[in-house]
């Protein structure tokens, strides 16, 4: 878009080993910057009053639905992410993870409190409107639908959420040296190209890379981020999913990918399974889906405005 933009803090989850999410620190992180958080709630009330927005757009950031659940008088807001899908009676089942579910819920009900919901999935749901959410298809970065998909590529590609989990793939690598493999992770200091062996890649994170990648290579590898999963499906690449640990939103990405036929799922970056995937997925109706993307945002804000009339 262009228009002004203007960056505040957040908050944001804190890791341990580089690996898995730390519930308490995250809490403790958040309680100890609460003084920070109510003026960061100030500066928002600043940018509305200077701004006059006849809507607001919230990416599922958890300061702006703060601001919208103690203000009584602001513009009506539409709240986007894949994890409204959380509320939706359609989504998949885990009931494994029912206490991190419970907590899920709870922090999308939060989130999506006073506002219009659009729902992002891979596959088109029924809109729930007695809890104002409508479900839409991913909304993709555009550089995606200029990519030509190639179905002979002869390297499988992994993206890292944490550099923590590298060591499993340098290990698994080390067995089996005859799958090229190209890693991008967020290591502190690495170059941005590191030949670990003639088998083995790493890459610092680069978007347009990593998406020119994507559309050359076999299979995709990576922590079951929604949007990754999203690309990678829109390119027709299968997936190998390992969620981050101790992230329950992660977890249940993976299970709905794999329910959806477009992946595995496994619990370690041991690859042997590699081997069970096709080497290209067709895509023609998951793009049908994504095209109806700007339709679907709009009927979100056109219903955002007519509630709040």
């Amino acid at each position: 878009m262009k228009t002004p933009v203007r960056q505040l803090p957040t908050l944001e989850f804190k890791y341990k080993d580089n690996r898995s999410v730390s519930n308490t620190a995250t809490l403790l992180g958040v309680l100890g910057k609460l003084p920070k958080y109510f003026r960061i709630l100030r500066q928002l009330d600043d940018i509305v009053r200077d701004t006059q927005p006849d809507v607001i757009l919230n990416f599922f950031e958890p300061m702006a639905a703060f601001y919208a659940i103690t203000r009584r008088k602001r513009p009506p807001v539409v709240a986007i992410g894949h994890q409204f899908m959380f509320q939706h009676p359609g989504y998949v089942r885990a009931p494994q993870l029912w206490k991190q579910l419970l907590s899920m819920k709870i922090y999308t009900y939060l989130l999506g409190a006073r506002a219009t919901k659009l729902a992002l999935s891979l596959y088109d749901a029924p809109g729930l409107p007695a809890k104002r959410i409508l479900v839409g298809p991913p909304i993709l970065r555009k550089q995606l639908f200029q990519l030509e998909s190639k179905s002979d590529g002869d390297y499988v590609l992994v993206y890292l959420l944490n550099h923590g989990y590298a060591d499993q793939i340098i290990a698994w690598s080390a067995k089996n040296p005859q799958t090229k493999l190209h890693c991008f992770y967020d290591k502190p200091g690495a170059p941005a190209v590191f030949q670990q062996s003639p088998a083995l890649t790493f890459h610092q994170l680069d978007g347009e890379k990593f998406l020119q990648m994507m559309a050359g290579c076999r299979h995709v590898v990576c922590t079951a981020g929604f949007e990754s999963v999203s690309e990678a499906a829109w390119l027709g690449k299968p997936l190998f999913l390992v969620p981050v640990e101790n992230h329950v939103e992660q977890q249940v990405n993976a299970l709905d990918a794999q329910q959806f036929g477009i992946g595995i799922a496994e619990t370690s970056f041991n690859l042997d399974r590699l081997a069970e995937l096709p080497d290209q997925l067709p895509f023609e109706k998951f793009r049908a889906w994504v095209a109806g993307a700007p339709e679907k945002l709009l009927a979100a804000v056109e219903l955002a405005v007519q509630s709040a009339r």
